[in-house]
Order: C-alpha cells, then structure tokens, then sequence
C-alpha cells in the first residue's frame, strides 16, 4: 500500500471514530429519548462497520509490509493463515456492532409488533428528529448514502421470530468472552469488555421473555435502562 493509501485509510478511521464519538456523546448528554433509540443504535451500527472496515485494512496492511522483510517461503502458508485471523481490535468493536443491530432490530420489533416506543410526538416526525440528530453526519456523507428512508427499509420488517433466529446478544457475549484474553494487560479494554457482555447477556435474557410471553400477556412492559454501560442500553422486562 502506497504512502497516500495509508494517511487516506488513516483518514477515514479518524472519522468514523470521530462520527462515533458524536452518537455516542448523545446518549452521555441524554439528548435522545426512548422513542429515537431505535434510529440512533442503527445509525451507530454502520458507523462501527465502517470504523471496523478501516481499522482492518490498516492492520493487515501493517502486518503485510512488515512481513514482507527477510521472510522464507516456506514460512509464507503460515503468514497467509495469521493473516486470516481477525484482530482483537477489530473483533472488540464487532462486539460492540453487534450490541448496536441487535438493539435496531429489538426496538424495531417492539414497535412494529407491540407498539412500544412508537414516535408520537406533536411536535415533529420521526423523519424531521433524524434531520435534528444526524444532520451535520448528512452533510458530510458519512457514512455515504445514509438517509432516513434507509433507516426505515432496513427496520420496518423487524420482528421477533427473525431476532430470535439471529440472536446478535448471542454474538456479543461470545465475541466478548473470546477477546477478552487479548486484553488481558488492558485493563480499560478489559472492564469495557465486561460491561459489553453484561450487556448482552442481560439483553438475551429479555429477548427470550419477550419471544415466549410476550404476544400471550398484554401486561409485559418494556424499557431500556443504562444501569450495566453507558450507552449501549439494557432492556427490562416487567408486568405492569
């Protein structure tokens, strides 16, 4: 990879990460109510793919061009095999995509099965509220074709029996749990690691409930709580 291609790549990481900080801080200042989760998580989703995209492409491109000095053939199946693996930093922020689509599509499907967390503001749309939030994200094309319509396609045929299918709380707290030893000299890393399979462990657990009785009892009532991380929320699940 030329020099250019590396400050581009460089470049773009830099700006997804700047792009997730800024969803991110919106939850930290509480500027989003229940009813707009939904949207935020899947705008947040395809952010963290394209943060995750970038930072590989980084990796495997340090990786290669260190590789390539004094290097013996025979040693070139074993490279091509590490090459494959999948870099803890990038199976970390894989965890956290997977907590971000997996609370899109609960949300989603709580709205479009039980009509919980439906936006009914007098106010505004729901269209007008993603103008409000993304809008400096729009005018920067980032990510590129992001818009209020694709939010809607990639949602409205959410529902329970597909999420219960692909379990992404599942994936979380396997990719967690796998990574961990990866970090084990990052105690940062480590704890944030914890926290993101609380996460998903306690999101399962809901999922779960609200597949089996959730259609049978109309009194099932369900929030979204920030008591196990601070911004990826935690589904609670009670009778009213």
């Amino acid at each position: 990879m030329k020099i250019f291609q590396h400050i581009l790549v460089w470049v773009e990481e830099q700006t997804y990460w700047i792009a997730s900080r800024f969803l991110i801080l919106g939850f930290e200042l509480e500027l989003y109510s229940p009813s707009e989760y939904c949207m935020v998580y899947w705008y947040l989703y395809v952010v963290l793919v394209k943060l995750a995209e970038k930072i590989h492409i980084k990796m495997v491109a340090t990786n290669s061009a260190g590789k390539k000095r004094g290097k013996k053939k025979r040693d070139a199946p074993k490279d091509a095999a590490k090459d494959y693996r999948i870099p803890p930093g990038v199976l970390f922020l894989q965890c956290q995509i997977c907590l971000a689509e997996g609370l899109t599509m609960m949300l989603a499907a709580l709205r479009n099965e039980h009509g919980i967390l439906q936006s009914r503001s007098p106010f505004n749309t729901e269209h007008e509220r993603f103008i409000q939030h993304f809008e400096l994200l729009q005018k920067a094309s980032i990510p590129d074709h992001m818009s209020y319509p694709s939010f809607k396609e990639s949602t409205s045929y959410a529902c329970f029996s597909n999420l219960l299918m692909y379990n992404y709380f599942k994936d979380a707290q396997r990719i967690a749990k796998e990574v961990k030893s990866s970090f084990s000299n990052e105690p940062d890393k480590l704890a944030e690691l914890k926290r993101l399979e609380q996460v998903a462990e306690h999101n399962s657990i809901a999922l779960n409930v609200i597949c089996r009785v959730g259609t049978l009892d109309p009194s099932l009532k369900v929030s979204f709580e920030f008591n196990h991380h601070p911004y990826f929320a935690t589904a609670v699940v009670k009778r009213s």
